[in-house]
């Protein structure tokens, strides 16, 4: 089972360091559609939820992959408030 909460503090950590740094969001929106397609290569999907994800981000435009990395990246803020 996935633990969301940890998933979403751990996210919101990792945008708090980045701000830190400098970085922006693009720049942080870009590393997460980066991720997405390497963990792509590396995610295996055995449940069917999985499999869903996957096919969903395998098949998306650039452009869709980086309007799903500006929501992970607005949820995660959503937790720093």
């Amino acid at each position: 089972m996935v633990d969301i909460q940890g998933f979403r503090e751990r996210l919101a950590a990792r945008i708090e360091e980045g701000k830190d740094h400098g970085i922006s969001d693009e720049v942080m929106r870009e590393g997460i559609v980066n991720l997405g397609d390497i963990a792509m290569h590396f995610f295996k999907a055995d449940r069917p939820e999985e499999k869903l994800m996957k096919e969903l981000w395998e098949i998306s435009t650039e452009e869709e992959k980086k309007t799903l990395a500006s929501i992970l990246l607005r949820y995660g803020k959503q937790a720093l408030h």
